[in-house]
């Protein structure tokens, strides 16, 4: 069972992450500069994440992932990626508002609501209809506020289908 992240613990593993990617060896003043946090914080938060199996970890030493935190981190990104880039292609909000709100969402959905929401908009980004009609008709009914003639007449088996 994947061990469940506060939001105050996953944001310090996605800087430990961060900091990674631009340094090959990082320790706790570095996590705590990084994040503009105390240095007593970030040691304690660090503590907790070794504890969880997240990082590897001696007082005073280097920090670094364990496969789990990396698997974590990796889940965590891909998660947030698709559900900004749903919030900001389909329906049509600005890049800094869905980067926030997809945080939120991650935060405030279930594990498993969250899993199948990612997977759902994950399946819509790789079908071979790439971006089915009822797609193009809500986008449409967002920007006017009303659906469309053809929407409204619909049966289901009209404008929001490949059968035409």
């Amino acid at each position: 069972m994947e061990e469940k992240l506060t939001k105050s613990l996953e944001t310090y593993l996605l800087a430990i992450n961060s900091l990674l990617e631009e340094k090959k060896a990082i320790i706790v003043k570095d996590v705590a500069q990084y994040l503009n946090f105390g240095g007593a914080t970030t040691a304690d938060a660090v503590k907790k994440l070794k504890e969880k199996g997240f990082v590897n970890y001696k007082p005073y030493g280097n920090i670094t992932l364990t496969d789990l935190g990396e698997k974590t981190v990796i889940i965590k990104k891909y998660r947030h990626n698709t559900i900004t880039k749903f919030l900001n292609r389909v329906l049509d909000i600005d890049e800094k508002t869905a980067e926030y709100n997809a945080e939120q969402m991650e935060y405030s959905l279930g594990n498993d609501v969250l899993t199948r929401l990612v997977n759902f908009l994950d399946f819509m980004e790789q079908c071979s209809c790439k971006e089915p009609k009822w797609v193009n008709s809500c986008k449409s009914t967002l920007e006017t506020g009303e659906l469309s003639a053809k929407c409204k007449s619909c049966s289901g088996g009209c404008c929001c289908s490949n059968k035409q």
